[in-house]
């Protein structure tokens, strides 16, 4: 469900309101209400999700419910108990649901029904700092100038946050260090294709940072589509790094500089990352694995192991094909 902190609802919905909006056929409850927002395969009553590829896997015992925009063709997949509304294109209708009855709260417009700020009396602010309604900041707390603290924002005691950042969508615990010029919970790089071109895939999610946290200057961390974006106890993040949505790094792991971590990845606790590693989406990188810098890395990495390349693959099987390539550029010379 989405955190009513970071979002507010602009409308009551039902299936037939949304069958309305998007021009869909409806199977199942056309007066069934819906409150918030999942995936496929979380929908629980008074959820609204949408399938465009694949299958959902639905655990045993377990059933859907709630509504899911998607195809006639994928309709046969989903389980009998969802409630079905059939379009062309399901991520356009989705986002066009979602708009209608959710809005994001922004220091713009906060909306209503979070009540003041509450800040510790020994926290120190700058004046220039910028903070929205139903904010909390504990203790000790410094925040430098300029910086902008979104509607709901929870930050814990003896924090550092630098000049200049930008914290929406987020939880952050305590002890923790941001440094200068660095977006915490904006939007994911979401985007589908439809008549118009490229739109975005509204996010919904949140950030949380965990206690003991180090997060570098310029660094973008940006905020899931349904779930969490998640950064662990005492993980590190160097400066010029970029975190995507739904990414989940565990404990005590590093990044070097000018990393960037695609969508829904898992990083796991202890994983050390070299400057300009680069994780494609849905990887999983088990824990006290390295990757060594300029690594591209293609498929998920298990614990324990250290990788490099482009793409990325044991360092050892990497460093022979290196070593051959360098052997057999010089025989290729010496013939020349």
């Amino acid at each position: 469900m989405h955190d009513l902190r970071f979002y507010h609802t602009l409308r009551d919905l039902t299936v037939a309101d949304v069958a309305a909006l998007t021009g869909g056929d409806v199977r199942g409850d056309v007066d069934q209400e819906l409150i918030t927002i999942a995936p496929a395969d979380k929908a629980t009553a008074g959820v609204l999700s949408f399938l465009a590829s694949g299958k959902v896997d639905v655990p045993e015992q377990d059933d859907l419910y709630g509504a899911c925009i998607t195809t006639e063709k994928l309709a046969e997949s989903l389980p009998p108990t969802l409630t079905l509304i059939l379009v062309k294109n399901p991520q356009k209708s989705f986002v066009q649901s979602v708009n209608a009855f959710l809005r994001q709260r922004t220091v713009m417009n906060a909306g209503t029904g979070l009540g003041p700020a509450s800040v510790a009396d020994d926290a120190n602010l700058h004046p220039t700092v910028i903070v929205s309604d139903g904010v909390e900041i504990g203790e000790g707390t410094e925040i430098g100038p300029h910086s902008v603290v979104g509607p709901g924002v929870r930050i814990g005691r003896k924090c550092k946050i630098g000049a200049n950042v930008v914290i929406e969508a987020t939880l952050i615990g305590n002890d923790v260090t941001v440094k200068s010029n660095t977006v915490l919970g904006g939007s994911g790089f979401g985007l589908f294709p439809d008549d118009q071109g490229l739109s975005a895939i509204p996010h919904f999610g949140r950030v949380v940072i965990q206690d003991r946290v180090g997060i570098g200057s310029n660094v973008c961390i940006d905020r899931g589509a349904f779930d969490d974006t998640v950064i662990g106890e005492g993980s590190k993040l160097d400066n010029l790094v970029h975190i995507g949505h739904n990414v989940h790094m565990g404990r005590n792991s590093l990044m070097a500089a000018f990393g960037g971590v695609s969508g829904s990845v898992e990083i796991g606790d202890w994983v050390q990352m070299g400057g300009r590693v680069g994780l494609s989406d849905h990887v999983t990188i088990g824990d006290h694995a390295k990757l060594a810098a300029n690594s591209a890395v293609l498929r998920s990495v298990p614990a324990g192991e250290i990788w490099g390349g482009a793409p990325a693959q044991p360092i050892k099987q990497f460093w022979r094909e290196v070593a051959w390539v360098s052997l057999n550029a010089k025989k290729k010379n010496k013939k020349d």
